[in-house]
């Protein structure tokens, strides 16, 4: 099999995931301020605003984000979280675990030890599949 890289949305790096990240959860417009300030709080990193605008940059012409100016410039998700996060997955099962869902499933479950609730709530997920 030949793998290909997506050619309309290229892969992002681990700061343009990050930055993205911050858009998606914000659920809203945002603008880069309101970007650097959550990623000092929830994250960490203490960026300047040159260095975000290039990560903003980035994700745009890979068409993660669209922007608009009123004022300052505001940015909104041009792609979906559930959509990227879907692909990531898909990508992952393919290239890691030969296209095996129970492969991709039974890596994930081995990699820190499950709550009692969590355990449960898989219990009730694999409960729900078709036989």
């Amino acid at each position: 099999m030949r793998w290909k890289v997506n050619e309309r949305h290229s892969e992002l790096s681990e700061c343009e995931l990050i930055t993205m990240k911050c858009i998606w959860d914000a659920g809203h417009e945002v603008s880069c301020s309101e970007i650097m300030e959550v990623l000092r709080n929830e994250y960490k990193l203490d960026y300047k605003d040159t260095t975000v605008y290039t990560f903003l940059k980035k994700l745009k012409e890979k068409g993660f984000v669209d922007s608009y100016r009123r004022g300052v410039t505001w940015f909104i998700p041009a792609r979906d979280e559930e959509t990227y996060r879907a692909e990531q997955l898909r990508f992952a099962r393919d290239f890691w675990f030969k296209g095996s869902a129970s492969s991709l499933v039974s890596a994930l479950l081995s990699l820190d030890e499950l709550t009692p609730e969590e355990s449960k709530e898989i219990r009730g997920l694999l409960e729900k599949l078709p036989e």
